[in-house]
């Protein structure tokens, strides 16, 4: 019996990372970046969407065949009904109200290079990447593997986060915020996206002179690495600002695990013993833990969203005296 090939994408603004993941393991030499050129019309991004998905799957081998695929994509976006609801973000305009899981089927099935590379039971499935972050560092070899209730954190251009009991998400329940997303918590004027992220170290950064118009984080994690102790002190805050937003929801959750990913946690060393000691303060004993690779973890969850969608699929038609379809149902508020 073979193992199963999903195709996982990482959707970006700016770049698609893409790989297949066989038998729950990404293959590496399939792994791709692509631009995004998120500014085109909606028909020539699902032609793009497709040329990516054919053009992995011919890394993988030329008799490989995918059961299905699996979307992280940004949002606002209804993830249930594969429909984007991008708009006035200067990505993916022409998506919106779209049925994008439904036109990039279509087009796989009448795409030449694509339409006898998938199998009978082939599906598409929607995420947000933070959750998909989540449910991949949840699985066997990630930071969170075994815990019985995990945050996942997400800390890049804005704040992902996903909240997980013994490795499933938690969305809806009096403990979690709506959808597990701690972004709109209000910070100053604005909200935690605006804080906690690429923006928000950049703007401490400024406060204590560093103003360069051209510092990037990746600048100032070299300057504070260097000694530079006005970066260092940004970083400090920034690490003592994430834990005064987001500790209330986290102390409310009592998790045994925090992970953190995403670009800015490359330069987790700088600010998490900040974090640690303001939650631990505050009366929060999680293990905080950072992520191996996010992209890795990221796309295991793709994988592990896309299978449990397809086996929910084969129950429900099994206990309906059916067969498996390769036409989906609504199955767990995942698929297309």
């Amino acid at each position: 019996m073979r193992n199963s090939v999903i195709v996982a994408f990482d959707v970006g603004g700016t770049q698609i990372k893409a790989a297949a993941v066989v038998g729950g393991e990404v293959a590496k030499s399939t792994i791709g970046y692509y631009e995004s050129r998120a500014d085109l019309d909606a028909e020539a991004l699902i032609a793009r969407f497709a040329s990516v998905f054919a053009d992995v799957l011919e890394r993988l081998g030329p008799d490989a065949v995918a059961d299905g695929l699996g979307l992280a994509f940004p949002g606002p976006f209804d993830y249930a009904a594969g429909v984007s609801r991008i708009r006035g973000l200067g990505k993916f305009e022409h998506l919106y109200g779209r049925p994008v899981g439904t036109l990039l089927e279509q087009e796989l099935r009448a795409n030449g290079r694509t339409r006898s590379r998938l199998a009978p039971h082939f599906r598409i499935v929607f995420e947000n990447d933070a959750a998909l972050f989540g449910l991949g560092e949840s699985a066997e070899s990630g930071a969170a593997a075994g815990a019985r209730r995990a945050v996942c954190l997400t800390v890049g251009t804005g704040l992902g986060s996903c909240f997980l009991e013994h490795g499933r998400l938690i969305k809806h329940r009096g403990d979690v915020p709506a959808e597990g997303w701690l972004y709109a918590l209000p910070c100053r004027k604005g909200a935690a996206d605006d804080c906690v992220s690429r923006r928000g170290l950049l703007k401490l950064a400024g406060r204590f002179g560093l103003n360069d118009a051209g510092l990037d984080a990746r600048d100032l994690a070299e300057l504070a690495k260097a000694g530079d102790r006005r970066a260092l002190r940004a970083f400090e805050r920034f690490g003592r600002r994430a834990a005064r937003i987001l500790g209330p929801p986290l102390i409310r959750f009592d998790p045994e695990v925090i992970v953190f990913g995403g670009q800015i946690s490359k330069s987790a060393s700088l600010f998490l013993p900040a974090f640690r000691q303001e939650t631990r303060t505050a009366g929060l004993e999680a293990d905080i833990r950072v992520s191996a690779d996010t992209l890795s973890g990221t796309l295991r969850g793709v994988y592990d969203l896309v299978t449990e969608t397809q086996n929910l699929a084969l129950s429900h038609n099994l206990a309906n005296g059916g067969t498996s379809s390769c036409k989906p149902e609504e199955t767990n508020g995942k698929s297309m």
